[in-house]
């Protein structure tokens, strides 16, 4: 059956579960008010990695034990997740994911909705963060199934000039915490607006406080485009809609938290502020449907400036798009995507030989081969990412390993993939 067939009575006026597309699930029905939709999405991968180092014999053993899984072909299960959505009654609903992730937490999201009307809603669990597109985007509806900002060294290498990641945009982890949001549609659609409020990580002894993420988002409903929801249950959106609805979206977002930074040798509070725009467009011509997205990321002060000992900002854009050609060839539609996305922190990392401070920078181009059998429900992608580290990153890839001074990371790689997903 369908989702979009199963119509909810009431002030929420549809139950729209977030995956985008139209996925197959089961529904257990107590009556026409109490209800729940269930199933099973899969991501199943085979990687071909490029090599990270010049490294080999004994100490390629040696790293590849200290520094992660450095197999250079694997098959692999990205994702399973089981998920159910549904109502109590007509006001209160509920979702939740479960993932099987290499990691403690299985809990992907999970949320407690309260749908007084599409223009208020009141969303808490552990749910997705407010502030960029990519945050909000499902991982079942990318046009480039790796992550956006894709970053292949972040966990094989460690340096002591780094109190961090070598190159890190956000300030929080991951695009998901434990927080609540307010969110709903305003004058038919054409604006959507989503406030939160989240833990901002108190495990971790640098974060303080809560972090407060804000988006706004105008659709010219007007000129026959169709709106993105915000009054949906998981509040979430996709890269594309595959031809089923032409968009354009326009959003705006901010963020602030606060991070203890050390500054001059002392731990400080420094406010985190950042702010986002981007720009999605989609548009069936005919066979042809063309998808455009540009977007920005602007933080400020996420790091020190290891010479002036002064907090330094990051920033971030990307630029991607797909072509697909909307008729069946063979099995399936057939499509090309391309993302660009580049990511600089300024500043970032110590120069020994020339004696100052030089900004870490991340340029990234991926590319994915697209074949949709039944929509987003079962897709095959063929891809690649190539990742280029410049100036202050590159020169800490060149110059820093704990084990052997000799040995140097790759500042450029080309990982190689095969993609499949099933969502049902």
């Amino acid at each position: 059956m369908k989702l979009g067939r199963w119509k909810v009575l009431g002030l929420a006026g549809v139950l729209a579960l977030g995956y985008v597309a139209q996925t197959e699930a089961a529904q257990i029905k107590v009556d026409e008010d109490t209800f729940a939709n269930f199933g099973l999405n899969m991501k199943v991968w085979y990687y071909n990695y490029d090599k990270r180092s010049n490294a080999s014999g004994r100490i390629a053993s040696t790293l590849k034990q200290d520094y992660g899984d450095w197999r250079q072909n694997k098959f692999d299960v990205g994702n399973a997740k089981i998920y159910f959505a549904g109502q109590i009654n007509k006001l209160v609903q509920f979702y939740g994911e479960f993932d099987q992730e290499k990691s403690g937490d299985q809990l992907g999201e999970a949320g407690v909705n309260f749908a007084f009307a599409k223009e208020f809603q009141v969303l808490a669990g552990k749910i997705r963060k407010s502030f960029t597109r990519a945050d909000l985007t499902s991982g079942y509806a990318q046009l480039i199934p790796t992550p956006y900002f894709y970053n292949p060294q972040s966990k094989v290498l460690g340096s002591p000039d780094l109190d961090e990641d070598l190159i890190n945009l956000f300030t929080y982890d991951g695009n998901t915490d434990y927080g609540l949001m307010v969110h709903g549609d305003l004058a038919g659609g054409m604006f959507t607006y989503r406030i939160g409020v989240y833990n901002n990580d108190k495990r971790l002894e640098k974060n303080k406080g809560f972090e407060w993420n804000a988006r706004v988002e105008f659709q010219p409903l007007m000129l026959g485009f169709k709106p993105e929801s915000a009054a949906t249950i998981t509040t979430k959106i996709g890269d594309t809609y595959l031809g089923q609805k032409d968009i354009l979206t326009i959003g705006l977002g901010y963020m602030s938290a606060k991070k203890a930074m050390p500054i001059g040798g002392i731990k400080k509070d420094k406010t985190v502020d950042g702010w986002t725009a981007d720009l999605t467009f989609e548009k069936k011509f005919g066979n042809l449907v063309p998808n455009f997205q540009i977007g920005y990321v602007s933080l400020s002060d996420t790091h020190v400036d290891p010479v002036s000992d002064k907090t330094k900002d990051s920033d971030a854009w990307y630029v991607q798009g797909q072509l697909l050609f909307d008729q069946v060839v063979g099995f399936g539609k057939p499509a090309i995507a391309v993302r660009y996305d580049t990511t600089t922190n300024d500043k970032r990392v110590y120069d020994v030989d020339a004696d100052k401070a030089r900004d870490a920078k991340l340029d990234r181009w991926g590319v994915a081969l697209n074949y949709y059998i039944k929509g987003q429900n079962a897709r095959v992608s063929l891809g690649f990412d190539h990742v280029k580290y410049k100036d202050g990153a590159k020169y800490i890839l060149k110059t820093y390993l704990p084990e052997d001074k000799g040995i140097k990371y790759k500042d450029s790689l080309t990982d190689w993939y095969l993609y499949l997903q099933t969502q049902f």
